[in-house]
Protein backbone atom coordinates (compact mmCIF):
# COMPACT_ATOMS: atom_id res chain seq x y z
CA UNK A 1 0.00 0.00 0.00
CA UNK A 2 1.47 3.47 -1.56
CA UNK A 3 -0.59 5.64 1.41
CA UNK A 4 1.40 4.44 4.27
CA UNK A 5 4.63 6.25 2.86
CA UNK A 6 3.21 9.33 2.12
CA UNK A 7 1.32 9.64 4.85
CA UNK A 8 4.14 9.27 7.06
CA UNK A 9 6.23 11.92 5.05
CA UNK A 10 2.97 14.13 5.59
CA UNK A 11 2.36 13.28 9.08
CA UNK A 12 6.07 14.69 10.27
CA UNK A 13 5.45 18.42 8.83
CA UNK A 14 1.58 18.61 9.93
CA UNK A 15 2.92 17.41 13.41
CA UNK A 16 5.69 19.85 13.46
CA UNK A 17 3.00 22.53 12.46
CA UNK A 18 1.11 21.54 15.22
CA UNK A 19 3.65 22.11 16.97
CA UNK A 20 4.38 25.36 16.14
CA UNK A 21 0.94 26.70 16.09
CA UNK A 22 0.64 27.01 19.68
CA UNK A 23 3.88 28.66 20.07
CA UNK A 24 3.41 31.11 17.74
CA UNK A 25 -0.44 31.23 18.79
CA UNK A 26 0.95 32.31 21.96
CA UNK A 27 3.30 34.63 21.27
CA UNK A 28 0.57 36.42 19.60
CA UNK A 29 -1.70 36.56 22.14
CA UNK A 30 0.90 37.59 24.77
CA UNK A 31 1.57 40.42 21.93
CA UNK A 32 -1.77 41.07 22.04
CA UNK A 33 -2.11 41.47 25.58
CA UNK A 34 0.94 43.29 26.18
CA UNK A 35 -0.55 46.03 23.27
CA UNK A 36 -3.72 45.86 25.11
CA UNK A 37 -2.56 46.55 28.51
CA UNK A 38 -0.57 49.01 27.44
CA UNK A 39 -3.84 50.96 25.98
CA UNK A 40 -5.66 50.33 29.02
CA UNK A 41 -2.48 52.36 31.28
CA UNK A 42 -2.78 54.66 28.42
CA UNK A 43 -6.72 55.10 29.07
CA UNK A 44 -6.29 55.43 32.66
CA UNK A 45 -3.70 57.70 32.57
CA UNK A 46 -6.06 59.75 30.29
CA UNK A 47 -8.76 59.44 33.04
CA UNK A 48 -6.58 60.61 35.80
CA UNK A 49 -6.07 63.83 34.34
CA UNK A 50 -9.57 64.58 33.39
CA UNK A 51 -10.78 63.51 36.92
CA UNK A 52 -7.98 65.34 38.15
CA UNK A 53 -9.25 68.28 36.07
CA UNK A 54 -12.97 67.77 36.90
CA UNK A 55 -12.43 67.48 40.82
CA UNK A 56 -10.30 70.50 40.31
CA UNK A 57 -13.11 72.94 38.69
CA UNK A 58 -15.61 71.15 41.08
CA UNK A 59 -13.37 72.70 43.71
CA UNK A 60 -13.29 76.19 42.37
CA UNK A 61 -17.40 76.37 41.32
CA UNK A 62 -17.96 76.66 44.91
CA UNK A 63 -17.79 76.00 48.76
CA UNK A 64 -21.19 73.95 49.52
CA UNK A 65 -20.95 70.78 51.04
CA UNK A 66 -22.39 68.90 48.26
CA UNK A 67 -19.44 69.93 45.35
CA UNK A 68 -16.60 69.67 48.00
CA UNK A 69 -18.02 65.74 48.65
CA UNK A 70 -17.92 65.16 45.14
CA UNK A 71 -15.09 66.99 44.31
CA UNK A 72 -13.20 64.45 46.74
CA UNK A 73 -14.80 60.98 45.48
CA UNK A 74 -13.66 62.76 42.10
CA UNK A 75 -9.87 63.20 42.56
CA UNK A 76 -9.64 60.22 44.87
CA UNK A 77 -10.95 58.40 41.78
CA UNK A 78 -8.46 60.06 39.37
CA UNK A 79 -5.72 59.65 41.99
CA UNK A 80 -6.67 55.89 41.71
CA UNK A 81 -7.09 56.01 37.91
CA UNK A 82 -3.30 57.19 38.07
CA UNK A 83 -2.15 54.56 40.45
CA UNK A 84 -3.56 52.13 38.26
CA UNK A 85 -2.62 53.53 35.01
CA UNK A 86 1.36 53.34 36.32
CA UNK A 87 0.71 50.18 38.02
CA UNK A 88 -0.16 48.34 34.21
CA UNK A 89 2.48 50.50 32.54
CA UNK A 90 5.85 49.31 34.82
CA UNK A 91 4.07 45.71 34.50
CA UNK A 92 4.53 45.62 31.40
CA UNK A 93 7.87 47.27 31.75
CA UNK A 94 6.68 51.30 30.38
CA UNK A 95 9.10 53.38 32.80
CA UNK A 96 6.28 55.12 35.02
CA UNK A 97 7.73 58.72 33.96
CA UNK A 98 5.91 57.57 30.29
CA UNK A 99 2.76 57.41 32.62
CA UNK A 100 3.36 60.42 33.74
CA UNK A 101 3.76 62.15 30.43
CA UNK A 102 0.36 60.80 29.48
CA UNK A 103 -1.01 62.56 32.14
CA UNK A 104 0.35 65.64 31.46
CA UNK A 105 -0.25 65.60 27.68
CA UNK A 106 -4.00 64.77 28.14
CA UNK A 107 -4.41 67.62 30.49
CA UNK A 108 -2.81 70.07 27.58
CA UNK A 109 -4.92 68.45 24.95
CA UNK A 110 -8.41 69.24 27.46
CA UNK A 111 -7.16 72.61 28.58
CA UNK A 112 -7.13 72.98 24.64
CA UNK A 113 -10.40 71.63 23.99
CA UNK A 114 -12.04 73.78 26.49
CA UNK A 115 -10.12 76.90 25.53
CA UNK A 116 -10.58 76.40 21.47
CA UNK A 117 -14.43 76.47 22.49
CA UNK A 118 -15.71 77.72 25.64
CA UNK A 119 -19.40 77.65 24.77
CA UNK A 120 -19.51 74.19 24.14
CA UNK A 121 -16.62 72.97 25.92
CA UNK A 122 -18.76 71.15 28.64
CA UNK A 123 -20.44 69.10 25.90
CA UNK A 124 -17.37 68.12 24.18
CA UNK A 125 -15.42 67.54 27.40
CA UNK A 126 -17.95 64.94 28.78
CA UNK A 127 -18.68 63.41 24.76
CA UNK A 128 -15.07 63.04 24.44
CA UNK A 129 -13.58 61.85 28.15
CA UNK A 130 -16.35 61.70 30.60
CA UNK A 131 -18.17 59.18 29.17
CA UNK A 132 -15.11 57.02 28.63
CA UNK A 133 -14.07 57.69 31.38
CA UNK A 134 -17.18 56.41 33.33
CA UNK A 135 -17.33 53.25 31.44
CA UNK A 136 -13.34 52.98 31.66
CA UNK A 137 -14.26 53.22 36.00
CA UNK A 138 -16.90 50.53 35.80
CA UNK A 139 -14.97 47.82 33.06
CA UNK A 140 -11.24 48.31 33.89
CA UNK A 141 -10.96 45.50 36.45
CA UNK A 142 -12.31 42.92 33.97
CA UNK A 143 -10.68 44.44 31.13
CA UNK A 144 -7.17 44.08 33.09
CA UNK A 145 -7.86 40.42 33.72
CA UNK A 146 -8.65 39.43 30.09
CA UNK A 147 -5.52 41.72 28.84
CA UNK A 148 -3.33 39.94 31.70
CA UNK A 149 -4.55 36.42 31.00
CA UNK A 150 -3.12 36.93 27.01
CA UNK A 151 -0.37 38.52 28.23
CA UNK A 152 0.92 35.62 30.45
CA UNK A 153 -0.15 33.06 28.07
CA UNK A 154 2.32 30.60 27.91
Amino acid sequence: MRTTPIAKHLALPLICCGLLAPAEADEQSRAKGRAGLDDLSHEMCTCAAYFSLLSSIIDKSGSSETKAGAGKRIKSIGQAMLSQGINVATYIGVDEKVATQRVQLALKQMVETINGDPANSLRAMHTKYGLPCDELVREAPQRFVALLREYEAE
